[in-house]
């Protein structure tokens, strides 16, 4: 049984994809000179800023992941959180079960772009990409969580919605759940669940 859900943040609490490619757009232009179309940025959503700078091409990374940083702040009016995730969490917890998050986003980040939506209350435990040296697709961040919190790693799901996420919950041996809201590039995704909305979560957890 299901005892703990770990939740991603980009792309599966939140939908920041816009604000994150348009902010990569400019760096992007302003940078290495060079226009970018949306469709060729996907595959790195999901990065920390500073792998998926390394990934692009772009020198003084930590200098232009500062910029980046200012950049998706600026467009921050145009996440929001995916319909119905809310009240799927207020679910979860008032029937006990464990929650949490394990994010890319740096404390910086998460304290900007994800606290102005009012449910980080709802989390037991939070692990940003200052918490761990090693990132995503690695186990690291999940493997941190559970040393940090004491879970169990075989009553635990990782929620998230890329390839990185899966890989991170296989690394931790920790079940994973795509979701699909917000799913970027499903078909490379091998996931134990495929989740098509938020309240699919409360029937694998046995709520529904």
């Amino acid at each position: 049984m299901i005892q703990a859900v770990i939740f991603d943040v980009d792309g599966t609490l939140l939908n920041s994809d816009q604000a994150i490619i348009l902010a990569l757009q400019q760096v992007l232009r302003e940078e290495k000179k060079m226009e970018y179309p949306s469709e060729e940025l996907i595959p790195v959503l999901g990065m920390t800023s500073e792998n998926c700078l390394n990934f692009l091409g772009v020198s003084d990374v930590k200098r232009v992941a500062e910029k980046l940083t200012l950049y998706v702040k600026r467009n921050n009016h145009m996440m929001i959180l995916y319909p119905g995730i809310e009240e799927m969490l207020k679910k979860l917890v008032g029937k006990g079960i464990h929650t949490g998050v394990v994010t890319s986003k740096t404390l910086e980040e998460f304290i900007v772009d994800f606290m102005p939506h009012g449910i980080s209350e709802l989390f037991s435990h939070i692990i940003c990409a200052d918490d761990t040296s090693r990132h995503k697709p690695e186990p690291d961040p999940l493997l941190k969580y559970v040393e940090q919190t004491k879970i169990n790693p075989t009553t635990t799901l990782y929620v998230g919605d890329t390839v990185f996420d899966q890989k991170c919950a296989n690394g931790a041996q920790i079940d994973f759940a795509l979701a699909m809201w917000g799913a970027k590039q499903p078909e490379r995704t091998v996931a134990k669940y495929s989740l098509n909305r938020p309240d699919d979560l409360l029937r694998i957890v046995g709520l529904e």
